[in-house]
């Protein structure tokens, strides 16, 4: 009894002798944890948390950090039984393992370990040579690991630093890159694989280990009779086919993720179902489109409701010419894609009303002549159909006669203008300015938010602008007039929208052919598709119409599937009232009047000072308006007063072989069948009104003076000069 207490005594002096001991060297030399703060690998997720995109570590391996939550109990227990079997229960080493290993390795030429999971974990966080010393360092920190942590705790540590072949560390990297799955989705023989891949990892890599199928039947099977699984487990894991296999990286949306990256963004608004359907519609049209050089496609999908962009697609194929750019973000001429905002702008101004005719003929505007898509005119046409049918000239006007309230002024107050007013000139109307596709589409989403441009998140960034740029009342009206526009406008591509969302859309085509654009809005959603050239190139005979368009309609019609496409919803102040609609007002008369929307607050404007003399000319020659209409006009005496129009010749024309040129020359008067022409120090001729008159000219500055019969003067002067003296 006496021997009993005595040994017990020195027994537990032993104790505290050496828990003191390991108390002191623990607090003299603690655990370095910040081995543990390895580079971690980036895993950026979508909207709906599906994987998006992975950026290895900033030493090249690959490695995510899991929580103990995150991993399955199945996984757990089967890594316990290859690597550690009693872990629950011993407090960092198991002496049985160290005492059979130490007789093994004296008795064979082979060595075996009796490293338990908390030593392996030590051995991780502070990596050494192999030799007795560092073995005692080892245990001890082993010791420490487990004073100081949970087992669960050093579990979760040892699977964030495991070894699984290659340069592959960590259980979550293996589930990814052997098995395409989070560690949640894991089935139980790949559990039972990824739990043997660490005691040879090299060796054991499941993308290289030979009869894989064998080995995995033979871990269930030691699973199974040592009861880690239930026999149905085992029944259902041994059916499981294996194959050898290393998946690639994910990595969606390249262009969107680098900058949801570089923003600090790891889970972003992406959508990245709607990116591989746009993604697959726009390759297909690509295609399609092979013979008709044009090489690259860009496209982006906006929430209008969150303002977000959910899909961006900068380059449709990376590996195509040039395929490397970004054609969101890249500024390009817009063709057509403006000219709803014009309209906007002028219902707004009270200048137009939905079935308002406009005339589409010739103008002269200084030096700038602008030409309709076909080269034709249109004649008298309503408002709504000169813009569902892009009809240039009608555009132009309306922006010219808009004046300091014009597109202008609209995209500078968006701050999409980089140069003064009078750099673009008339042209901006037809898309003589360059935006992003990304502007573009951003300045759209006015249509479905009340007119007014709000501030849009792309990847982490917020493009901050929040400007009311036209009503409620335009928005809307706008929307309708281009949800109703024709589809046949669309050429071959109609017959694939006839039975497709009525969204309002517009396409663009800059000069060329060289950009090739449609837009497409719904109140929920914004698309936006460019396609064309990266190198600026032009494409052979295309129109947005006949290329984007079909994109955009193949996307709304997936949508629409998915989730419906809502129509846009008439707001207050909106109403209905007879209205003449004529071009041109006669006094007490109207040749057509009609029921139109009006805007709630707005005048219609019609003034006299906006007539062009060539229009006003067009409507006679044409039978719409007899000179008797004009002289009843309540502008009559202003039109007297009107000058005539020198047209068909520049302020400079240049003689290619030095010698005289021969010019055509039309001068147009509002009134009257006659002119009267003097060309240089000769007498004014009489000739027929608007005749085009051809003169010979020798080189140097001359002169043309045009009078009417109301004595309205016009002098244009003009240098012919010599092509050796540019």
């Amino acid at each position: 009894m006496k021997f009993q207490i005595k040994f017990g005594i020195y027994f537990l002096t032993f104790f505290l002798l050496m828990l003191f001991g390991f108390l002191f060297l623990d607090d003299k030399y603690p655990l370095n944890l910040h081995t543990l703060d390895k580079p971690k690998s980036i895993i950026l997720k979508d909207t709906n948390n599906e994987t998006l995109y992975m950026q290895i570590s900033n030493d090249e391996i690959w490695r995510f950090e899991v929580t103990k939550d995150e991993i399955p109990l199945n996984l757990k227990n089967s890594t316990i039984f290859f690597e550690d079997r009693y872990f629950r229960y011993h407090f960092g080493i198991n002496p049985l393992s160290i005492f059979r290993a130490i007789f093994y390795n004296i008795t064979n030429k082979n060595r075996i370990g009796a490293s338990t999971i908390t030593m392996q974990v030590a051995r991780m966080m502070n990596p050494k040579d192999r030799n007795y010393k560092n073995k005692i360092v080892e245990i001890f920190n082993a010791f420490q690991l487990e004073w100081h942590f949970s087992k669960d705790e050093i579990l979760t540590m040892y699977f964030n630093l495991a070894p699984y072949g290659g340069n592959i560390e960590g259980v979550k990297a293996a589930s990814y890159f052997y098995f395409n799955k989070n560690l949640n989705e894991l089935t139980i023989s790949q559990m039972a694989l990824l739990s043997i891949v660490p005691k040879n990892p090299n060796k054991n890599r499941l993308d290289r280990i030979s009869d894989s199928n064998s080995l995995k039947n033979l871990l269930l099977k030691r699973l199974y009779k040592n009861k880690v699984i239930t026999k149905r487990e085992f029944e259902r894991a041994k059916s499981e086919k294996f194959k050898n296999k290393r998946y690639n990286a994910i990595q969606n949306a390249k262009a969107y993720s680098l900058m949801a990256l570089k923003n600090g963004k790891y889970l972003t608004n992406l959508n990245l179902n709607f990116q591989n359907k746009l993604s697959n519609f726009l390759k297909k049209e690509m295609d399609s489109l092979k013979s008709k050089n044009v090489k690259n496609a860009s496209a982006l999908i906006i929430d209008n409701e969150k303002m977000q962009v959910i899909s961006y697609i900068n380059s449709h194929d990376e590996f195509a010419k040039n395929g490397q750019n970004d054609g969101v973000k890249s500024r390009k001429n817009v063709g057509s894609t403006l000219k709803p905002f014009i309209y906007s702008l002028a219902l707004d101004n009270g200048l137009i009303v939905p079935k308002q005719e406009l005339i589409d003929t010739e103008i002269y505007l200084s030096s700038y002549i602008p030409q309709n898509y076909n080269l034709k005119f249109a004649g008298v046409i309503n408002a709504s159909d000169a813009l569902r049918f892009s009809l240039n000239i009608p555009a132009v006007k309306l922006n010219n006669i808009l004046n300091d309230n014009s597109l202008f002024e609209l995209l500078e107050k968006a701050s999409l203008t980089e140069y003064e007013k009078e750099h673009y000139g008339d042209s901006i109307a037809l898309g003589g300015i360059s935006l992003s596709l990304l502007d573009l589409a951003h300045l759209y989403t006015i249509y479905a938010n009340k007119g007014v441009l709000k501030p849009l998140e792309l990847a982490g960034n917020l493009i901050d602008k929040n400007e009311t740029l036209i009503t409620t009342q335009s928005a809307f009206l706008v929307a309708n007039i281009l949800q109703d526009a024709p589809r046949s406008y669309l050429n071959s591509v109609w017959k694939n929208t006839l039975y497709k969302p009525k969204i309002m859309f517009k396409t663009g085509t800059s000069a060329d052919a060289r950009d090739l654009y449609t837009i497409g809005v719904s109140p929920k959603y914004t698309i936006a598709v460019w396609m064309g050239n990266f190198d600026g190139s032009k494409t052979d005979e295309l129109s947005g119409g006949m290329s984007s368009a079909k994109v955009v309609f193949d996307m709304f019609e997936y949508i629409e599937k998915k989730m419906g496409v809502s129509e846009f919803k008439m707001p207050n102040g909106i109403f209905k009232d007879e209205i003449c609609t004529d071009v041109y007002e006669v006094k007490n008369s109207c040749k057509t009047s009609t029921k139109d929307y009006l805007i709630k607050g707005v005048k219609l404007k019609k003034d006299c000072k906006d007539y062009r003399n060539e229009e006003l000319y067009f409507l006679v020659t044409s039978e719409y308006l007899s000179k008797n209409d004009i002289e009843n006009s309540r502008c009559f005496y202003r039109f007297k007063e009107i000058k005539p129009l020198i047209s068909n010749i520049d302020k400079k024309i240049i003689s290619l072989n030095n010698e005289n040129v021969r010019v055509g020359i039309k001068c147009t008067a509002i009134l009257g069948d006659e002119i009267y022409l003097k060309f240089d120090d000769e007498e004014f001729k009489k000739y027929s009104n608007s005749q085009t008159v051809f003169k010979t000219f020798n080189l140097g500055l001359h002169n043309i003076s045009c009078l009417d019969e109301n004595s309205n003067l016009t002098e244009f002067e003009f240098d012919v000069t010599s092509f050796k003296n540019r």
